[in-house]
């Protein structure tokens, strides 16, 4: 494959399905290597000799070491920085006194009406309001952090898009954190004061700008992933023909969210480097490759997942990879999971029915990935169920 193909192909949301079939590890070209099998995925992305960090890599350079692109020690040691942010208690307080009050302005603004751009206009509000709370951010700002956050974006997907613009929110991002969250530091509960307590009790060497970085990289996962899942998960309840009263149980709501990761994961392409020479399965890759593992094609495994394609809340769920696996799995899982568990639960309270009245069918984005040009109609019901 020549290296315009290659950039051609991989320019595609879905470039996993123009591969040859019954592969799951491809060479697309000199030094590239795709991995497109369930088995694959999960063997590269805990390989040891597949690594994150690369010196070249545009996030790398934006944001200085930080959680994405270090490896070993010193990612533990990040992730040891937000793991008190993440515990279960303080998920269960969010999900209690923060969640509920931001899920019920955003259904009462969608309710009864049609959105045509649900994902612009609506799906950012709640996990914005959670992490600027977290990071102890004014609210008035919001709409401030969305403006600068929507283009730094770019620079963590794939292909990369680092242009001035992207520098140039990643520094106004920056200021804004330390000026809003200095004052917050101090806060218990605040990001910035709880990172930098866990810094300085476990001897981490990390600047105050680091601090920063890590609060930001907190912030963009935070919200545009959740931004875009929750776009998908609307999508989703657009085209099922699932009676909203089933959706009530739990259980069916878990199903229902897992099954939705599962055909649209926010994040579908993740990028490593062979330290080494090194085997994926049977497949010699050359040191220093590009490996893209793509989580959207492990999920649509046929060998694993039969009808890939169809949407089925009863399936197992289990070898799914949303939030892919390994030492770089996803820390911010269970908040993200909370955040949509009581979405459905209140859409399923409030909602007769969700529609989708117009849809293209086409999907934006590798690292946000979501449906897009779709309208979508929240009808209510006559009286919200208890």
């Amino acid at each position: 494959m020549t290296a315009v193909d290659q950039n051609t192909l991989l320019s595609r949301p879905d470039w996993y399905r123009r591969l040859p079939a019954g592969k799951d590890v491809h060479l697309l070209g000199t030094g590239v290597v795709a991995v497109t099998g369930n088995r694959a995925a999960r063997e590269a992305l805990t390989h040891p000799g597949l690594v994150a960090d690369h010196p070249l890599k545009a996030s790398s350079r934006a944001f200085g070491p930080n959680v994405l692109d270090c490896d070993g020690a010193r990612h533990r040691e990040f992730r040891a920085l937000l793991a008190p942010i993440l515990a279960a208690g303080r998920i269960e307080r969010w999900r209690r006194l923060l969640m509920p009050g931001l899920i019920d302005a955003l259904v009462d603004d969608v309710l009864g009406r049609e959105t045509e751009d649900f994902y612009r206009d609506h799906a950012h509000r709640v996990p914005y309001g959670i992490v600027c709370t977290i990071l102890g951010v004014d609210r008035s700002l919001e709409g401030r952090f969305h403006e600068l956050t929507r283009p730094l974006a770019r620079l963590l997907d794939y292909p990369t898009e680092e242009t001035e613009a992207t520098h140039a929110s990643m520094a106004a991002l920056l200021a804004l954190l330390g000026e809003e969250c200095r004052a917050e530091s101090l806060r218990p509960d605040s990001l910035l004061g709880t990172i930098e307590r866990t810094r300085d009790r476990k001897g981490i060497a990390l600047t105050d700008e680091e601090v920063r970085s890590t609060a930001l990289l907190f912030f963009l996962a935070g919200t545009e992933t959740s931004s875009a899942f929750i776009t998908s998960m609307v999508y989703c309840l657009g085209r099922s023909i699932m009676d909203m009263d089933e959706l009530l149980d739990e259980s069916v709501r878990d199903a229902f969210i897992e099954e939705t990761l599962r055909l649209y994961p926010p994040v579908q392409t993740i990028a490593r480097f062979a330290e080494a020479d090194l085997l994926l399965g049977d497949v010699p890759v050359p040191r220093h490759s590009l490996v893209l593992v793509s989580l959207a094609a492990a999920n649509r495994d046929p060998e694993i997942f039969p009808h890939p394609g169809r949407f089925d809340v009863g399936r197992a769920t289990k070898a799914s990879v949303p939030f892919s696996v390994g030492p770089h799995s996803c820390p911010g899982a269970p908040l993200a999971k909370t955040e949509f568990m009581l979405l459905l639960e209140t859409l399923a309270r409030r909602c007769a029915q969700v529609s989708i009245t117009g849809d293209r069918v086409l999907l934006e984005s590798q690292s946000f990935s979501r449906p897009v040009g779709f309208s979508v109609r929240f009808q209510p019901r006559s009286k919200d169920v208890c």
